[in-house]
Parts: structure tokens; sequence; C-alpha cells
């Protein structure tokens, strides 16, 4: 949904000679991004609030009764976070006026300022819990060790996730909402965007159960076999006619 913003952006530089568009197509464009990266933030936070209850004696027992409700427990403030963004852009949306379509164009500066300040906060949150949780993790003393890597990899994919995010809310916030500019938004989209491409290499390289799954499902352990393979084959090629060479010589 993230991503979904920047193919605005690159359509909107195709589109229109002097690269801006109106407030308002912006503003309709961007809904569906806005509201993956609230939700998906959101869910980062309930995300972490969910381990640290999984250390608890009743997790176990609540989260199997009530799944479904707990399951929406979990979902529904990332919703109604992404939904009250999603309403105060339609709203404070301007006709008459022309922006460059980015992430951040939809938003108003003083309607920025509090987005960006609520980031901000859950990013807070979510790293005080995840540090909480490492800490009450080594007093729990837990002996399976598929549990402890999966715990572990959801940590590091979690962080770096926040990082990025949280690396871009600081360059926003040092910068002048009323008048932003260009440089800043860029160094914005670096620090989220590397947060976003590192998780998959986080899940890869971190837990060998993801390993498995990206294996079988993306079709990995397949080009890995080719790969491989072709490189088995040259090396067997190449033994072979070193071998060989010194007969030819004789003759």
């Amino acid at each position: 949904m993230l991503m979904f913003s920047f193919y605005t952006t690159v359509v909107a530089h195709k589109l229109y000679d002097d690269r801006v568009i109106p407030h308002d197509i912006c503003v309709y464009s961007n809904i569906v991004p806005f509201f993956g990266s609230c939700f998906s933030t959101m869910l980062l936070l309930t995300l972490a609030v969910d381990r640290l209850l999984s250390l608890t004696s009743s997790y176990r027992l609540v989260s199997r009764t009530y799944a479904k409700l707990y399951i929406a427990v979990q979902l529904l403030p990332g919703c109604i976070f992404g939904v009250i963004v999603d309403v105060s852009m339609i709203i404070n949306r301007k006709k008459e006026k022309d922006v460059l379509c980015t992430i951040s164009a939809p938003l108003l500066p003083s309607t920025n300022e509090h987005f960006i300040r609520t980031m901000f906060i859950i990013y807070v949150l979510i790293v005080l819990c995840y540090s909480f949780f490492e800490l009450f993790l080594k007093i729990v003393k837990i002996s399976n060790e598929i549990t402890k890597n999966v715990y572990r990899s959801l940590i590091v994919i979690s962080m770096t996730m926040v990082c990025g995010m949280f690396g871009g809310a600081m360059v926003a916030m040092t910068d002048d909402a009323h008048n932003p500019s260009i440089s800043p938004i860029l160094l914005v989209g670096i620090f989220i965007n590397v947060g976003t491409a590192v998780n998959f290499f986080a899940y890869y390289f971190l837990s060998s159960q993801y390993r498995k799954v990206f294996d079988d499902v993306i079709g990995i352990d397949r080009l890995k076999n080719a790969v491989f393979s072709n490189k088995l084959t040259t090396v067997h090629y190449i033994s072979t006619r070193s071998v060989a060479a010194p007969r030819i010589f004789k003759k």
C-alpha cells in the first residue's frame, strides 16, 4: 500500500509537464497508501504489546478462548487510525492548490505536524515494548529454541521497520512543515524504503523456519539448485578438459 504512493508520483511526473497536480487528486490517490501506512504502523505496536502479553500465564487461555475477539482487538486500532487520517485528508483537501504529489503532500502543514508526532509516539512505544520484552524474555528462560528464534526475528524485523520510520519522522520534524524542502523529503524516503526492504533479508537470514517457507513458496530453492547445478557442471567440464589435455599433447 505504501509503495503505491510512489507510483502515483511517477504517473503524475509523466502526465503533467510541470510535475504538479491538484491537491484533491493527490489526496484521493493516496487514500490507500496512507491507510496502509497507518494500519501497518499501529499493527507493529499491537504486535509488540501482544509479545509482552505472551509471556504471561493467562495469554494462551485468553487468546484461544476469545480468538476472534482478540484478533479484532489487534486489528481495530490500526483501522481506526487509518480511517481518521484518511477522513482528515479528505476534509482538508484544497481543489485550487497544486502540489508535487509525494507521500506527505496530501496532509496540510497543521495536520502533518500532528500526524508526525503521533507516529513518533507510536515508534517510541514500540521500542519500549520490545525493550521490556527482551528483558522479560531473559527472566522467563524459554527452553524451546524454535520459539526463541521466532521471537528474535520478530524483534529484529519490527525494529528495522521502526528505525526506518523513526529516522524518517525525526528528519521530518526538523523540516519546516509550511515550506518543506526537497532534500529532507528525499532523506525521509530513503529511511522508509531501507527499513521496508531490510525486512525480507532479516526474515530470510535470521530464521531457518522462515527461510524454508521462502524457499518453497517463492521458488528460491529452485533458483539456488539451478545456480549451484550450473556451477557444478562448469567445474566438472573444466576438470575433465584439464585431465584430457595432457593426453592430447602426448599424441
